[in-house]
């Protein structure tokens, strides 16, 4: 039943993710991902991945990566109490995947608390030399992360701009996808402040 749950609720966040995509987004030249966490990794289930910049990094649906570095999985475990991403890393954080993965699970904390203050997550080239994602968590019925949302592009193709334009656009979509999976977004609100 448990399993049976978790695939109907990745379905619906899914398929609320297509008809935003579909219907009303922004995102200059940037290759858009949902993911779920799955322990201390992420699973990619939609990708759409830019046309503008094809070949210089992309994603596959079904894709597993160590949510220590992606930014959707920062997006997650910046929703988590710390002690619960402690014993997550308990034996420590996986092998790094480019010089500037975070090293150990007190850096990532820091990114952590850094991130809960922006109010979205980052990764810096963590993932891929020269990729920058931004992600944001889409919150379900009872105000609990169930997937991410995150926009890359490459890092020195980004303009202040654009940066400012794609966090815009995934803030609006997570809260757009978040309603609609019947998150109660004003007490969020309210209790943020």
């Amino acid at each position: 039943m448990r399993w049976s749950n978790a695939f109907s609720r990745s379905i619906d966040v899914m398929d609320e993710f297509i008809a935003i995509w579909d219907s009303d987004s922004d995102f200059p030249g940037a290759t858009i991902t949902l993911s779920v966490r799955d322990g201390a990794d992420v699973v990619y289930l939609a990708v759409r991945n830019s046309e503008k910049y094809q070949g210089f990094f992309s994603f596959s649906v079904g894709a597993r990566l160590p949510a220590a570095f992606t930014a959707t999985g920062k997006a997650f475990l910046m929703h988590m109490r710390e002690s619960d991403v402690r014993r997550l890393y308990a034996d420590g954080l996986p092998e790094p995947l480019t010089p500037a993965s975070v090293q150990s699970l007190d850096a990532l904390m820091e990114e952590l608390n850094q991130f809960k203050k922006l109010g979205y997550s980052i990764d810096n080239e963590q993932v891929s030399d020269g990729m920058r994602c931004y992600a944001k968590i889409v919150l379900d019925s009872q105000n609990m992360p169930v997937a991410g949302i995150a926009a890359s592009i490459p890092a020195d193709a980004l303009t202040s701009e654009e940066e400012r334009k794609i966090v815009t656009s995934l803030e609006a979509m997570a809260e757009k996808i978040s309603r609609r999976m019947g998150a109660d977004i004003r007490a969020i609100q309210t209790s943020s402040r």
